[in-house]
């Protein structure tokens, strides 16, 4: 019988997003904001600008943001 503990990998370090583009789960690095004050975070795998719902948590802590749509 293995009880080997789970790795660190498994759980999740970041704030992440699923990208409305690519569909690919991706961690917010920072936060950007348009001219008219619109936050979005960009696609680690494909760089499309995701608008994002401001939670109050930081890029570091663990979660999942929502998308409510693409910056063209």
């Amino acid at each position: 019988m293995s009880t080997t503990p789970a790795l660190a990998a498994d759980v999740p370090t970041a704030l992440q997003f699923i990208c409305n583009k690519c569909k690919a789960l991706s961690n917010v690095q920072t936060f950007e904001q348009t001219r008219d004050g619109t936050v979005f975070c960009r696609c680690d795998h494909c760089g499309t600008k995701n608008k994002v719902v401001r939670t109050g948590q930081t890029p570091s802590q663990p979660g999942l943001l929502p998308v409510t749509g693409v910056i063209q």
